[in-house]
């Protein structure tokens, strides 16, 4: 199973990403005029890349879930944690 290094490792860097996509330099490229659907493109790009976060943050935690489900150790018992 992935160990705790990897997962800290994953939200570390997810973490790094939100930073940038939230920096003042990045947003003010989307501060424009411009309406997509109807919605500002600086609204739309916030909620968009908080949408897209939010899905990553999902998908780390699922990952351990699924390439290792609750394999048995040599003595027998339940690797997977209940609680």
């Amino acid at each position: 199973m992935l160990d705790n290094r990897s997962m800290t490792g994953r939200y570390i860097g997810l973490f790094l990403l939100g930073c940038f996509l939230f920096s003042y330099p990045v947003l003010t490229l989307f501060n424009l005029e411009v309406r997509l659907f109807g919605i500002p493109l600086f609204f739309f790009y916030v909620f968009t890349a908080w949408s897209v976060l939010i899905l990553f943050i999902i998908f780390c935690g699922k990952i351990p879930d699924m390439v290792h489900p609750s394999e048995p150790d040599s003595a027998g018992n339940n690797l997977k944690q209940s609680g």
